[in-house]
């Protein structure tokens, strides 16, 4: 009985994982890319860069809002300008499914150990605090760098 625990309790992460990454492939790999490496031009790179984001309270904020709000305005990542529109995908997620395709890039894509912070709760308070592209783009300029 004990190791059928230890089985379901391994098979959490993974079912999770699996789901980030399902999500990322249906809804963002068309501009950022397998592996986030984004496209020139179009979609900034999220590998190398959000990780960054998720050491601070603000940055936490950021992007969970990004996802579900979007982000318009001219940006700047690894020396590159871009000058795109990401559109909101609150219409499109739930709280889960948001909470699962972030922690998969900063788990899977960025080596982010402390997710823990990332959870459907966490989403959701977010998500009820109400955003828009512009008000990420303001709140990015204000992030530690």
């Amino acid at each position: 009985m004990r190791a059928l625990g230890l089985v379901f309790a391994l098979a959490l992460p993974l079912t999770a994982l699996a789901d980030g990454a399902a999500v990322y492939g249906k809804h963002c790999v068309a501009c950022h890319q397998p592996g986030a490496v984004g496209a020139p031009g179009l979609a900034p790179p999220l590998a190398g860069n959000i990780g960054k984001a998720a050491g601070s309270d603000a940055g936490k904020r950021y992007l969970v809002s990004v996802v579900l709000h979007g982000l318009s305005g001219p940006i700047e990542v690894d020396g590159v300008r871009y000058q795109s529109v990401m559109k909101a995908f609150g219409p499109m997620l739930t709280d889960d499914e948001a909470a699962d395709v972030l922690g998969h890039l900063l788990r899977d894509i960025e080596g982010v150990a402390d997710t823990g912070w990332l959870t459907t709760a966490y989403v959701a308070g977010v998500r009820s605090g109400g955003g828009s592209p512009g008000d990420n783009h303001k709140a990015r300029g204000k992030l530690p760098r």
